[in-house]
Order: structure tokens, then sequence, then C-alpha cells
């Protein structure tokens, strides 16, 4: 087991030490995630960084898939940071199985933090804090029914997702929810309020910040000017067909427009063929599955940043990781209006009507003429990453939510 403390920290992280007041905690967060291949789990990899660099004890489940690890590069690397990991076997037959293997923790955590309400993550999770009696804690940050039913093609797997987060805010001691969106449907639920948090998703800004182009990387790329770019997983609730669409748009202003898809998943294929038929196929640069270090050279070959989506509970549910690393990047940003991406952007992009990729287009083509718009807004947008839409920031709203919940089961 490795973890980071204040004193064996890197010399590059440059956070303040902890000051006489601090307690480090023992957390155990469970996830159900291959943590090295599905590029969701960010969220939970970048939670458990921050903790684990604050000095508390993190013990992170990871769900093995070996055949995405065949198949894929590597997203992430989970042992880069001072957590500890327990691998854990897949499917319901070993649910039984991986919380007794957990119980073997010693000495027990103080709080279970719970990502993604499935039964083989939120089984374990509950019994585990009812037999050490600790509190539980249910970050919820998706609206799982209609992605689950989109993912497998089954309404009935889509209703089984739906009904464990129905479960969640009546079962848990803790809530953090990624909008407002879950917030006001957790409250409806049963979730009480001096214990629900708001956690929107964050950037990595050491990471994600403003740099030069790598003229060499936007040579072996063939790109032209300006650059488009969309970011993200392509698997579901991605939209990445509309950003084709409206590329299709901006070229009647900048012939030589190219858009730069960073990112893979199964609809690449389909994407692919859209820009085909669309005749753009040429302008359209496709990066795959790339290593998440790796994104921010490519997202500094942008000019302008696009986040469009449908409007369904998927998307009102959402705070789009896209958008916070676009905004760390300095990039302006053109989106859709829903969920929480009005409220990301404030003064740092334009929201345009849902599926409208020529409403998005319009709006792409008026600030790729007008450079000092999109100077303020990058800079804007690089403000509001620094000073909220950061994984330090959602960290301290998760360690406020642990000592509240640990003191009031004390108490």
């Amino acid at each position: 087991m490795v973890w980071i403390s204040p004193f064996n920290r890197s010399k590059k992280d440059k956070r303040p030490l902890a000051d006489h007041r601090f307690i480090p905690m023992k957390i155990l967060m469970i996830q159900r995630f291959d943590l090295s291949s599905v590029s969701c789990a960010r969220r939970i990899l970048c939670q458990a960084e921050q903790l684990a660099r604050r000095g508390h004890k993190v013990i992170l489940t990871d769900f093995i898939h070996p055949a995405r690890q065949k198949e894929l590069p590597p997203v992430a690397r989970p042992t880069d940071f001072g957590a500890e990991l327990i691998s854990l076997p897949r499917g319901a037959a070993y649910i039984r199985a991986n919380i007794l293997r957990l119980r073997r923790i010693e000495p027990a955590p103080e709080v279970v933090h719970l990502w993604k309400a499935y039964p083989d993550a939120s089984l374990p999770a509950i019994a585990l804090a009812r037999h050490w009696n600790i509190p539980l804690h249910y970050d919820w940050d998706d609206w799982e029914r209609g992605i689950a039913e989109e993912l497998t093609g089954s309404a009935w797997a889509g209703w089984i997702a739906g009904r464990w987060d129905r479960l969640m805010p009546s079962l848990c001691d803790g809530m953090t929810a990624a909008s407002a969106f879950l917030r006001q449907t957790a409250l409806r639920w049963g979730a009480r309020a001096d214990r629900l948090w708001d956690a929107p998703v964050g950037a990595d800004v050491d990471r994600f910040h403003p740099r030069e182009k790598d003229a060499a990387l936007a040579q072996s790329l063939q790109l032209g000017s300006p650059v488009l770019t969309y970011h993200g997983q392509l698997e579901v609730a991605s939209y990445a067909e509309q950003a084709v669409e409206a590329l299709v748009h901006v070229r009647r202003e900048f012939p030589q427009a190219a858009l730069l898809i960073v990112g893979g998943g199964r609809k690449l294929p389909a994407i692919r063929a859209r820009a085909e038929a669309l005749g753009v196929a040429d302008r359209v640069r496709f990066t795959d599955y790339i290593a998440g270090d790796e994104v921010p050279r490519y997202l500094a070959l942008a000019d302008l940043a696009l986040a469009p989506f449908e409007e369904n509970d998927v998307t009102r549910a959402k705070s789009p990781l896209k958008i916070a690393e676009y905004l760390a990047m300095g990039l302006p940003v053109v989106a859709s209006h829903v969920g929480e991406a009005p409220v990301m952007l404030n003064d740092a992009g334009i929201c345009t009507p849902c599926g409208d990729a020529a409403s998005m287009a319009n709006e792409a083509v008026k600030l790729l003429n007008d450079a000092e718009t999109r100077h303020r807004m990058g800079a804007a947008g690089r403000r509001f990453a620094e000073s909220k839409y950061n994984w330090s920031t959602h960290a301290d709203s998760l360690e406020e939510a642990y000592r509240i919940e640990i003191n009031a089961m004390r108490s």
C-alpha cells in the first residue's frame, strides 16, 4: 500500500500543508468499473487522488475487466496516486465474496463512499456500512436509468438502475449531487437537505491549463484553421455527431475549418459514417482512445470547443466534465442549453438550443470572427475552473460531508 501524507508528498505538489486542526480519515470508496479503461471513472479517481494528497487514507475498489484492458489503451493509471487499490471480480455471483473480502479491512474505515448505485457496488456498500456502523455516503452524478437503458438497449436494465438510484437517498447518511436536477430529485426522494452537498465535476487545473499549440502534433494531424474540438467518451449520452453537423455549416464561412474529436467509444464508427455522409470526412480528425494525460495537448490545438447535447433526463442531470476541462484550458465554448451547462459557462461561452447544429455553428462562426471575445471568454473560463470547477474545491465538499456524517453517527 502506498499513500501520500503531508510528509511524503511530491515536491511538485504546491497545495498548502494542512494545519494543526487537520484530522485524517480512513475512507473506503466503492465503485464498479475497471479504473484503467473506463473514462467516466475519472470522477472517483480524481476524488481519491485529492483526498489522498490531503493525508487521508483512501481505499478504492477496482473491478478488473480483462477484455477491455486487452482491447483499449489505458485512459488512467490508478496506481499513480496515493490510494490503496483492492481488485475485485465482476458480476452478481461475486457480491457476497466481495463483501467478505472487504470486511477484512483493518482497522475499519470511518466512512463508506459509494459511486454508482448498481447492485454489485451498492449492496457491498450498504452491508459494510451497517457491519462497521459507519456512515454511507452516496455520490450521485448521473441519471443512471437513462444511461443503463441506452448502454444495454434494455428498458428492464434501465428500470433496475433507476430503482437503485430511487432507493439511495433514503438509505444513505449523506449525499453529494452533481447538478441542481439531481439535488432536487434527491430531496423529492427523501434526502435530508442538511446532508446534501453540491459536487459538480471539476478539472485538474494543474494538468488542464492554457498552453502553446504543439506545432508538430498539429502537423501530424494535418489540421487546417480554424480548429473546433469535441472532447469526451463516445459512448452513452454523447452527441459528437452534432459537432460534425455544425462543422458543415461553419465551413461555409471557413472552408479550411477542421473538427478534432478527442476520445473513443462504440459510437466512433457511426460518427465516422456521419462525417462521410455529410461530405466532411476529410476535415474531421479522430484521436480514438488516448491516455488522459495526453488530452490537454490535443485540446490546446483548438480555437473553440463544442459541447452539444440533446435535452433529456440524462443531460439535465449532468455537470459535463468536458465543459470543466474546456474552461480549465481557457477555451471559449459553444454548448447546448441544458442542465448545468449555462451555469458552468456563465460568460465563458454561449448556449444554443439543444439539437440545433445550425444554431451552434452560427454562434461558433461569430466567435471565430471575434478574437477579442474569444480571448475574454477563455480567460473567464480559466477563472471559473480555478475558483469553482476543480477537484480541490470538489474535495472540500466531500471532506465537509464526511465529517458531518461521522460526527452525527458518533453523537
